[in-house]
């Protein structure tokens, strides 16, 4: 399956990479392991640069606002906890505090995300089946993780599994994979605690929200969802903050694909936000997952899938794609079924793996971002 645009049209919008020198950080599932890679966007290479023995394994890491400090899950921990790293530079990684949230004490950490506006908080939640809770933690003058400053909880049949912020930071959407539902709360902006506003169903019975992310018009809301192996399309309503369902969604598997060979992963906007990456992954390691970009209109509504193309493996419990800071040309993509990093580049037409740097570790790759 290939839905695209005119060679001309796609090569007309992309922004062209600035022959430089990029760094990514890249967190593990299982290893208590950062590792920070090279991309060098003019001679397409992807070189392995450092390898830090962190405090945790991190199966989500997010960077702060300023890129000064990185926060992680502590994926292997007895009880939900979140680690926090001062970042020198993307190789002078220095660790920090490790923060126990005090919801379910039977879950493990799952996602963090931090918010890019003061007070700079950040949330955590964990995940494993029903884990119904998530945190609000603070920061301190120096963006170092502070203290737990908020449980709360959501339904007992919840587990969120992603989150994301509108670009004001006024609304936290919530992913509810276990539960199937779609969260918005709102967000103090003076202490970052959180008010529920709605809970919305997923389209269908079986659809599992998995990540989700907002275009910075604040118009739409994109949702993968795991179960029903799609990209859905959510309408926002801008004085509520509420999303609602129009009966918009776009295949992440091939027509005639079976559904539980598959569960998709991950949604992110491109650099300019004039494109939409989204990914799936296979549960076994016989198939591959897939990989799909989109075009978006001025105010965030999806115009055209552009392709349905395979990854280079299943993507075991990764394939999260994490498109770059500084182009739109370019994409990362994390395996942690064999263990590898690679750097897709967005063609007239497809897309198409161009580097690629294996770290077989027994817990690599987990998700990757863009430091530079």
């Amino acid at each position: 399956m290939r839905l695209s645009l005119s060679s001309l049209a796609v090569l007309g919008l992309l922004n062209v990479a600035s022959a430089d020198l990029h760094q990514l950080i890249v967190g593990t599932f299982k290893t208590e392991s950062l590792y920070t890679l090279e991309f060098d966007d003019a001679a397409l290479t992807l070189e392995l640069i450092g390898n830090f023995s962190a405090n945790a394994a991190s199966s989500w890491i997010a960077l702060s606002h300023d890129k000064k400090n990185l926060y992680g899950t502590s994926f292997t921990a007895a009880t939900p906890s979140f680690v926090s790293y001062t970042l020198a530079s993307a190789t002078d990684i220095i660790y920090n505090t490790t923060l126990e949230i005090g919801c379910n004490s039977s879950a493990v950490s799952i996602f963090a995300i931090a918010s890019s506006e003061p007070p700079y908080a950040v949330y955590g939640c964990p995940f494993v089946g029903a884990s119904n809770c998530g945190a609000v933690m603070s920061v301190d003058e120096n963006g170092v993780l502070s203290e737990v400053i908020q449980d709360y909880s959501y339904n007992t049949s919840s587990g969120v599994h992603g989150m994301a912020f509108d670009s004001a930071n006024d609304f936290l959407y919530s992913a509810d994979d276990s539960g199937n539902a779609l969260w918005t709360h709102s967000v103090d902006n003076t202490t970052g605690e959180l008010t529920f506003v709605s809970s919305v169903a997923g389209p269908v019975t079986g659809a599992d929200p998995r990540h989700v992310t907002v275009h910075p018009e604040g118009q739409y809301l994109y949702v993968v969802l795991e179960g029903a192996n799609e990209l859905a399309q959510y309408s926002i309503d801008t004085t509520t903050g509420i999303p609602f369902f129009e009966n918009v969604t776009y295949p992440l598997i091939p027509s005639g694909s079976a559904n539980a060979d598959y569960w998709s992963d991950e949604v992110a906007l491109s650099f300019s936000n004039n494109y939409l990456w989204a990914t799936s992954r296979a549960r076994n390691t016989t198939n591959t997952g897939y990989i799909s970009a989109f075009s978006l209109s001025s105010n965030g509504s999806i115009a055209t899938q552009l392709f349905l193309t395979p990854t280079s493996s299943s993507g075991g419990q990764a394939n999260a794609v994490a498109p770059s800071t500084f182009s739109d040309e370019f994409v990362a993509l994390t395996d942690s079924a064999t263990g590898f990093v690679e750097v897709w580049k967005l063609g007239a037409e497809n897309a198409s793996a161009v580097a690629r740097v294996d770290i077989v570790d027994g817990g690599c790759c987990a998700n990757a971002v863009w430091y530079s």
